[in-house]
């Protein structure tokens, strides 16, 4: 039989359960198997052996922990005639019932006198320490066998040890043999204030059993934690980023929580097997009570936030309960056992309760949850019936697949009601979109004629008066006259639509005789449009004589967007001139076409980027050119390209770049003459849609 080492204070069985205490319920009713103390006769002082003491199903003989103990070291103390009759009898346990009695001085020894039979004599068994914290030297008939960490008399030299390896020891005949152990313990007044004890249990057993016991636990366990651990870890990344993408349904989360504490908890319970330190192993047996205690109160705020609005006040009492006893538990796990008891059995009581009612009430889904209970319930009874020895198997199955099932149910109940819930908006925005449209039906059906004459008069004349103040406020905000400078001819065009757009131009010379050009295009028509062309006018000479162009795109794109218009942006173009050095920056507009005088060539300065006033904050980007005389530059609104003809074509840039190129020799105004000329001959006889803004730059040939 493979034994973890057994602690005073409760842990919680099974290791992953967080109904675990009802066992405590069950327990009421039903004797626990425990640990069946094999037949021993005491006679002498001495312990007797016969293998009919291996007759039990763990194939273990139980020896007593009642030892011969002395305090303080010396190894003549190992050897078999040393005469022990003086010394004290008291458990190797080392627990807070006889430490506080003894002269411990982190170190003694204890002898046991055993005799075995015939059937035993010169028989291998298998020594298993199901608990071991501190260090030990073991003798047998004053012949060391074994030594277990580093056992000093000196606290700075000692080295605590633990493992699960059983071994071997063989009495060789049937007199009385001494099994001596020098024992060390430094730390063993921490180890009884945690609640655990600070010495040692043997037992002895079958060796081919034990160590294929052994063998075959380790394996097991290491998979089992591999496999539940994660199990219990990936539970919980689901439902956390269910919570995450859909914060309303709060249960994701304290589901979250729950496992996320149920894979501390399993995590822990192994690592109280694997580790080889005593201390290490206390802190994790101490860690799963704790981690225990805090998935009951997260079952419980789980379970009521499957039924309830928000949590009632008995949550918030037993809550509060809970994390004072977390507290108080990893401080003193022993003085609080028996508070944590009854606090578990409370709660589950709350639990059975909000679950009884909801299945009286027949809340949807219910049943999920009845049935994962159901089955929970089924794997703690069998478990039980397994430490029993009623039915075969491990106990550990029935603890696994009864809250895996447990677990497994509550997740499918949550996924179901996010699934549900998609369904019912779903549902409710088909209602509301089908509503929506035989009411507007309707109204439709019930207007009257002379009614809808007069609204669609009325809107169409508050429509033209819009479009009229809107029209002169967008004129307004154009310059009253194209500067004149020693280096550019400059010519523009402005065809507004019948509908007013928002293309807007300005310049601004600064006091070093700097050009700064602007062509824009806003979104959206009417007023809104006039005003984002008021509000780029505004910045744009505020900003233009005192930045870069990309500092001036930067700061009117968080201005823009800080008036918050509602899907209105401003697409710009910047051009400063500094003699015959151009800086072109853009947000949102069609490629400007610079025509090289030397190579009798069009190139596109295409600069990507979004208009002025998005959320997003983009990194908007410049180019910088150097003309020469004779050179022109062509910056257009996106209205003159999108011109459609009758045949639904749009103009496209392609055939304005060849007209431009054919007539870039020429004046600005003959340039801007044909220029215009091919948007009128390809637009003939539709209505124009949008804006068309032209600008064209040339540069002077006397300029320096």
């Amino acid at each position: 039989m493979v034994n973890k080492q057994t602690y005073e204070c409760w842990q919680p069985a099974g290791g992953v359960l967080w109904l675990a205490s009802l066992w405590i319920l069950l327990s009421l009713f039903v004797i626990p198997s425990g640990e069946t103390a094999a037949a021993q006769s005491l006679s002498g002082g001495e312990v007797k052996l016969s293998k009919s003491d291996l007759g039990n199903n763990n194939q273990t003989i139980y020896i007593t922990d009642r030892w011969k103990f002395n305090a303080g070291d010396s190894l003549k103390w190992a050897r078999k005639s040393y005469n022990d009759s003086g010394w004290e009898t008291i458990s190797t346990q080392l627990g807070p019932s006889e430490l506080p009695f003894i002269n411990w001085r982190g170190i003694g020894w204890f002898r046991l006198h055993i005799k075995v039979d015939s059937t035993l004599a010169g028989e291998p068994l298998a020594m298993i320490l199901t608990k071991h914290n501190g260090a030990s030297e073991i003798y047998l008939d004053g012949k060391k066998i074994y030594t277990l960490g580093t056992v000093s008399s000196r606290e700075k030299d000692y080295q605590g040890y633990t493992d699960l390896k059983p071994r071997t020891i063989t009495f060789p005949d049937t007199t009385i043999h001494v099994l001596a152990v020098r024992y060390a313990n430094f730390q063993a007044e921490k180890f009884n204030r945690m609640g655990f004890t600070a010495g040692f249990r043997l037992y002895l057993g079958n060796i081919n059993r034990q160590v294929s016991s052994t063998l075959s636990y380790i394996k097991s366990s290491s998979f089992q934690q591999m496999l539940f651990t994660g199990a219990l870890v990936a539970f919980t990344l689901i439902h956390l980023m269910l919570f995450i993408f859909y914060p309303a349904e709060k249960n994701n989360l304290y589901f979250a929580l729950f496992t996320g504490m149920l894979a501390l908890l399993s995590f822990s319970e192994f690592e109280t097997v694997f580790t080889h330190s005593p201390i290490l192993s206390v802190s994790f047996a101490r860690m799963e009570i704790v981690t225990w205690l805090l998935a009951i109160i997260f079952a419980l705020r789980f379970t009521y936030s499957l039924f309830y609005q928000k949590a009632p006040i008995q949550f918030w009492i037993l809550a509060v309960i809970g994390l004072v006893l977390v507290g108080l538990t990893w401080y003193a796990p022993y003085v609080t056992q028996g508070y944590r008891e009854i606090f578990a059995v409370i709660t589950i009581v709350e639990i059975f309760r909000v679950l009884m009612l909801s299945f009286i009430r027949k809340r949807e889904g219910v049943w999920i949850i009845g049935t994962g209970l159901g089955c929970f319930v089924l794997g703690i009874g069998y478990s039980v019936f397994a430490n029993l020895e009623w039915l075969s198997g491990s106990a550990f199955d029935g603890n696994f697949f009864g809250s895996g099932l447990l677990i497994l149910a509550m997740s499918v109940y949550l996924s179901r009601n996010f699934a549900q819930t998609n369904n019912r908006l779903q549902h409710k925005l088909n209602e509301v979109q089908e509503l929506s449209r035989k009411t507007l039906e309707q109204e439709r059906i019930n207007r009257e004629k002379e009614v809808e004459r007069k609204l669609l008069a009325a809107e169409n004349e508050r429509k033209s008066k819009e479009l009229e103040e809107a029209r002169a406020l967008q004129l307004s905000m154009l310059p009253r006259k194209i500067p004149e400078t020693d280096f550019w001819d400059i010519s523009v065009f402005m065809d507004t639509a019948n509908e007013v757009g928002g293309d807007y131009y300005d310049f601004s010379i600064s006091k070093d005789g700097m050009l700064t050009v602007a062509l824009g295009d806003a979104t959206g028509h009417g007023m809104k449009a006039g005003i984002m062309v008021a509000t780029a006018k505004s910045y744009f000479h505020t900003l233009a004589d005192e930045h870069g162009n990309l500092e001036i795109l930067k700061r009117m794109s968080f201005g823009i967007r800080n008036m918050d218009l509602r899907m209105l942006y401003m697409g710009l173009m910047l051009v400063k001139c500094r003699e015959r050095k151009l800086n072109i920056a853009t947000a949102g507009m069609p490629p400007a076409l610079w025509y090289r005088s030397d190579k009798n060539c069009i190139e596109r300065i295409t600069l990507k980027g979004l208009p002025l006033g998005t959320k997003v904050d983009f990194p908007y980007k410049e180019k910088d050119i150097r003309v020469s005389e004779g050179d022109a530059l062509l910056l257009m609104s996106d209205g003159l390209m999108e011109l459609f003809n009758a045949e639904r074509e749009m103009l496209g840039v392609d055939r304005i770049e060849r007209t431009f190129q054919h007539f870039a020799d020429h004046s600005t105004a003959d340039i801007m003459t044909q220029i215009t000329k091919l948007a009128e001959q390809w637009s003939r006889r539709t209505d124009q849609e949008d804006d068309v803004t032209i600008m064209v730059l040339k540069a002077k040939k006397n300029s320096a």
